[in-house]
């Protein structure tokens, strides 16, 4: 036997080994990925979701666009003092 048989015969050796380690590991690794795609996907669901709630709650107006009376006899100081508190809003 030649030192470059040799050689070949124990690469193949090593690398039967590792690829019976590989594929005892296999079933392992790809739970732990599924778990971990699963467990991404879910996070990043979550944020979607909140970040479209806290936008919707962000876009509705904080206070009153318009004033509606029913009385006749409202002073017109009220309604200006009024007027005046909605524009410095």
């Amino acid at each position: 036997m030649t030192e470059n048989e040799f050689n070949e015969l124990w690469l193949q050796a090593e690398a039967e080994r590792y690829g019976k380690r590989l594929a005892e590991d296999y079933p392992g690794w790809r739970q732990s990925r599924s778990r971990a795609i699963r467990t991404t996907t879910m996070i990043f669901a979550v944020a979607i979701v909140t970040v479209a709630i806290l936008t919707a709650w962000l876009r509705q107006p904080q206070g009153y666009d318009k004033v509606y009376c029913n009385r006749a006899g409202t002073a017109d100081a009220q309604w200006v003092s009024l007027a005046a508190e909605m524009l410095m809003e």
